[in-house]
């Protein structure tokens, strides 16, 4: 295949399809699938990966190799990517411990450089994560999230749509939708408007959601008076997931702190 470096090592298992590019030094490994117009660099290991078209992947990326997790006795388990995504320097994504639930990445992403997502993990459509960020295994990452660099998230975390963390951000617990989280042992301190309005919320919406964040998160109500409360209201579609986002939480959700003399938007 000409689009394939010659000094990259192709397993004869692996499909690849003839419009995409292997750069120098590569190696697919067995059980790999890789659809159309894929650009991927040198120096990368690709294996038991299925992935979709136009990704692009820069350069010493390993996807798809074992987890690091004591209990994976060697099952032939896998990393699913999407469509669109760019995978830069030394982005790691590890396969998943079990085999009835991939590692899974979604469409149009952008994985920074020494981005690590381990086993289990499961990613939306969208995202976006900067320099140096560590997501440990079982965490789900729904759509258009947006994570600075250096942020580290627990094992089991979910963090909801449109969500943003903050640099250096440490995260135990869930982070609900649309929220923005900061600091060591993060809190919410807002919402991601900005992120909102990328998304094509209405205007009607965001405030529906402004008034949800205030009650469910800074108003010192018990969570399940305020959902409760909420539930009452008709909510929209967007603050009903804001509720079922918070009651299927396991871990628990990430609450706000409040300051001393706090002023409301």
């Amino acid at each position: 295949m000409s689009n394939i470096h010659p000094t990259a090592l192709i397993n004869p298992s692996a499909q690849i399809d003839p419009s995409t590019t292997v750069g120098p030094f590569t190696i697919i490994g067995p059980d790999v699938v890789i659809g159309k117009n894929n650009k991927i660099g040198p120096h990368c290991v690709i294996e038991n990966t299925t992935m979709g078209d136009d990704n692009e992947i820069i350069a010493s990326a390993f996807i798809g190799v074992k987890p690091q997790d004591l209990s994976y006795k060697g099952e032939p388990t896998r990393v699913t990517m999407g469509n669109g995504n760019q995978i830069r320097e030394c982005v790691t994504i590890h396969r998943s411990t079990h085999l009835d639930s991939p590692t899974s990445i979604g469409d149009g992403c952008l994985l920074m450089a020494n981005v690590h997502v381990a086993h289990d993990c499961h990613l939306g459509n969208h995202i976006i994560i900067a320099n140096s960020t560590g997501i440990a295994g079982h965490v789900t990452v729904e759509d258009r999230v947006v994570m600075s660099g250096m942020v580290g998230i627990h094992q089991f975390v979910r963090i909801g749509t449109m969500a943003m963390l903050s640099g250096g951000a440490m995260i135990p617990l869930d982070i609900p939708p649309y929220c923005i989280a900061q600091g060591e042992r993060a809190r919410l301190v807002g919402l991601n408007v900005v992120g909102m309005r990328r998304g094509g919320l209405d205007r009607a919406s965001m405030t529906e959601i402004k008034r949800a964040y205030k009650l469910l998160f800074r108003s010192g109500k018990r969570l399940d008076d305020s959902i409760a409360e909420l539930e009452a209201q008709n909510p929209c579609p967007e603050v009903r997931h804001m509720i079922d986002f918070c009651k299927a939480s396991k871990r628990g959700v990430t609450m706000a702190k409040r300051k001393m003399n706090e002023h409301d938007d």
